[in-house]
């Protein structure tokens, strides 16, 4: 699974929310409307339900809200920066800058570790994390991307 596949500029977002329940309704919504998800109810009551089992702030400023649904045909990112940092029960206990929202099919496990492996290859690089947070433009965020290529 190569990540950059499932990136492009027309599924990432500048989110200017104030709290966790918020952004993930908008990404949600932005899902919905780039013709990723089929029933926004069900995906936003997944992503909430695991939201709920613990938190999904990684630290560094990273949440990874994700949902898996038979009714998801393939992955799918949508990924949010957020304009001012956001609370996310993270745990390190800082706020949350970015958030990347996985969805995809429920049969598919070994997928959803790939992306997350190659989501963690840029988290935990500095220089990276450091370029995503500063981004003003979704074309800046995918070039990070690029970078690890």
């Amino acid at each position: 699974m190569d990540i950059t596949k499932l990136l492009n500029e027309k599924n990432i977002y500048f989110i200017n929310k104030t709290d966790k329940v918020s952004v993930i309704t908008e990404l949600a919504a932005k899902s919905l409307a780039c013709g990723k998800i089929s029933d926004p109810d069900d995906f936003y009551q997944a992503l909430v339900e695991r939201e709920n089992l613990m938190s999904t702030g990684i630290g560094l400023g990273v949440a990874i809200p994700h949902a898996k649904l038979s009714s998801i045909k393939d992955y799918f990112i949508t990924v949010g920066i957020l304009k001012q940092p956001v609370e996310w029960d993270a745990i390190d206990k800082q706020p949350v800058k970015i958030v990347f929202l996985i969805g995809g099919p429920s049969e598919s496990q070994a997928t959803y570790l790939q992306i997350l492996a190659q989501l963690m290859l840029v988290i935990k690089n500095e220089s990276l994390l450091n370029k995503l947070k500063a981004a003003q433009h979704p074309s800046e965020i995918i070039k990070v991307f690029f970078e690890l290529v």
